[in-house]
């Protein structure tokens, strides 16, 4: 039997549809499905509610209601980035919303 694919590269990135979370490997680039990926109920549930604050920005051409309520999102963003990686030490993590875009494992965490 095949072995389920595992993602190598996982970017935390805000997104129209979905929930927040993109596969950068080329062969698979795409929304990634956070319920095959093994992660905890909790760090799935804010992963998506933090997906879901970008998405109700739609209505508002993408503007947060003011810099410090961006400031926060992006700062809930990048400690969601580095849960991330801590609970999937094997793959790559990256986060699209600030401008250091080396792994998380490769930056120091909050």
């Amino acid at each position: 039997m095949d072995e389920p694919y595992r993602p190598l590269a996982l970017r935390v990135m805000a997104e129209h549809d979905g929930d927040g979370l993109w596969d950068t490997d080329r062969e698979h680039r795409g929304p990634a499905d956070l319920d095959d990926l093994g992660l905890s109920a909790e760090l799935a549930v804010r992963l998506r509610s933090w997906n879901g604050q970008y998405q109700r920005t739609a209505l508002t051409d993408f503007e947060f209601p003011s810099p410090e309520a961006e400031r926060r999102w992006v700062a809930d963003g990048l400690r969601l980035a580095y849960e991330l990686q801590n609970e999937l030490p094997d793959i790559d993590v990256s986060y699209a919303h600030d401008d250091d875009h080396r792994p998380m494992r490769e930056r120091r965490g909050p």
